[in-house]
Parts: C-alpha cells; structure tokens; sequence
C-alpha cells in the first residue's frame, strides 16, 4: 500500500510541476506551453525509467 500511495504522490507532485512550468511559459508562446507541460512529463517518465532500472527493477 505504501508503495502505491507514494507513485500516486509521485505521479501528482509531476502533474503539477508541469502544469507550473506550462503556466510559467504561457505569457510567452501561449498554447504552445503545452508543449512545455508535455517535456516535463516525459522528463520525469524518463527518469523514473532509468532508476527503475538502474535499481533492476522491472521496465
């Protein structure tokens, strides 16, 4: 249970970062920050991947 309440946690702290960096950037290049939001996921997916896997966790 512990596991799955802090990769919610994890997955929620993500979203809001990227939502925080898609507004940030919203003044500038307008609804191209979702492109921004978008990178920010991928970034985090990215890293929580090769930790996984750095640990020899499952991919």
């Amino acid at each position: 249970m512990r596991d799955v309440m802090t990769t919610a946690l994890d997955v929620t702290g993500l979203l809001l970062v990227a939502a925080g960096a898609g507004a940030a950037v919203y003044p500038v290049i307008e609804w191209a920050a979702l492109a921004v939001s978008g990178a920010v996921v991928l970034a985090g997916s990215w890293l929580a991947t090769r930790q996984s896997r750095r640990k020899g966790g499952a991919s």
